[in-house]
């Protein structure tokens, strides 16, 4: 009798055991298969994913992998004058998102296309215009990861990295201290000038060249600022109407810090200024229509089409 007692405790324990090893591989393996996928968008110039049409509303898109909120504001720049800018806060999960389109798909191609063709041909999300880099044959120009060109302007350059992080800074110094080489950059962009640097607005006293742009004219601007990690914030100002006459980058620089952005850079303006929403233009361009281009910012989403 005490061996069948023995033997039947042997059991029982055994028995615990196995229920106990089935809970934690139950355990185990919840924690791997609830853990948040991460979807990484390849370097490259093919389009991106679709986005699924209806997760559109008129304003906003979400899914998993980013978050897009839009909106229209009348802001007082003087006492005198009103202008309508058009925002986006984005939020994405993976810094493959932030993507740049070339006209045609290829760098140097002298053909350019409207940003809003080349927005829907590579399924963007939101975009914006450029720098336009091809109007001009100098500039640190990184595109997708790769290195286009290196010949700097001594102008104020927006370099991204491999985590979605801006860092603003004399293109012609991040080449020089081997900034440029050393670093993982997804993007670069010739332009400016910087509008915002740790969450200041940055006020320039000189003129700015920059493609003929004159800084203290009242014009359509564009601008792109991060808000924190893989946090961002596009801004487009309507101007040359009697409805918004548009601002100076010393003004874009207070709007943009206004809104809380760590970074912000100033883009290509005038004709060129456009955001693009779902295959819609978001704001008034000015000069009667779109400008050809050769180049957009946008964001993706980063879910398969399957």
């Amino acid at each position: 009798m005490v061996n069948d007692r023995a033997s039947v405790t042997e059991k029982d324990v055994t028995r615990d055991a196995v229920r106990v090893v089935s809970d934690m591989d139950s355990r185990i393996n919840a924690r791997i298969f609830n853990l948040p996928k991460v979807y990484v968008l390849p370097m490259d110039f093919e389009p991106s994913p679709k986005p699924d049409s209806a997760k559109f509303t008129e304003d906003t898109y979400e899914d998993e992998t980013i978050s897009v909120r839009c909106w229209h504001e009348r802001i007082q720049i003087t006492k005198k004058r009103t202008v309508t800018a058009n925002f986006a806060d984005i939020t994405i999960a993976h810094p493959t998102q932030l993507r740049t389109a070339l006209s045609n798909g290829k760098f140097g191609v002298i053909r350019r296309v409207y940003g809003s063709k080349m927005a829907e041909m590579n399924n963007a999300v939101i975009a914006v215009n450029g720098d336009y880099y091809n109007f001009r044959p100098q500039g640190v120009i990184i595109r997708q990861g790769r290195v286009f060109r290196t010949d700097p302007m001594d102008i104020d350059g927006l370099f991204i990295n491999s985590d979605g992080d801006f860092v603003v800074m004399n293109d012609a110094a991040a080449v020089k201290s081997g900034f440029v080489e050393k670093n993982q950059l997804y993007q670069a962009f010739a332009f400016g000038p910087v509008l915002v640097k740790d969450g200041e607005p940055v006020q320039k006293q000189y003129v700015y060249d920059s493609v003929e742009c004159d800084p203290r004219a009242q014009c359509p601007r564009t601008a792109i600022g991060q808000l924190g990690k893989l946090h961002y914030l596009l801004c487009t100002v309507d101007g040359r109407s009697g409805v918004s006459m548009g601002v100076t980058t010393n003004e874009l620089a207070v709007v943009m810090a206004d809104k809380k952005c760590v970074t912000a850079y100033n883009l290509d303006g005038g004709q060129s200024s456009v955001m693009v929403f779902n295959n819609h233009i978001y704001n008034v361009v000015s000069g009667g229509g779109e400008r050809i281009m050769s180049d957009i910012i946008y964001f993706a989403t980063a879910l398969p089409e399957s």
